[in-house]
């Protein structure tokens, strides 16, 4: 009889200690998939400022050449800090209208 108290008490233990790591593990996923929102969030945050940022460099370039200037005197213009392929990748660049107009909304 003294056996089986023995077992039960043991029992309860165990029961209690799975418990408290079944916890445990559930707080830490929910603490990592917030952390992973966050990190996504940002991300994508970063993404839009860098579209941004491009699409302004882009009309930019547009401008200048609109002025008739080549890519090569743009690139002189700037100091260097672009070389002739990035200017040309930039002048690439849609406008937001066509891209708008590509994705089918109405500016």
């Amino acid at each position: 009889m003294v056996r089986q108290g023995l077992k039960q008490d043991a029992r309860r233990r165990v029961t209690e200690a799975l418990s408290a790591r079944q916890k445990e593990r559930v707080e830490q996923e929910r603490r990592q998939a917030g952390l992973a929102v966050d990190l996504l969030a940002a991300l994508a945050e970063r993404d839009e400022a860098i579209q941004a940022a491009e699409q302004q460099a882009a009309d930019a370039v547009r401008a200048l050449l609109a002025e008739h200037l080549t890519v090569a005197e743009i690139a002189e213009l700037c100091g260097g800090q672009l070389d002739t392929k990035e200017l040309t990748r930039l002048s690439r660049i849609p406008t937001a209208a066509e891209t708008a107009q590509a994705a089918g909304v109405k500016p």
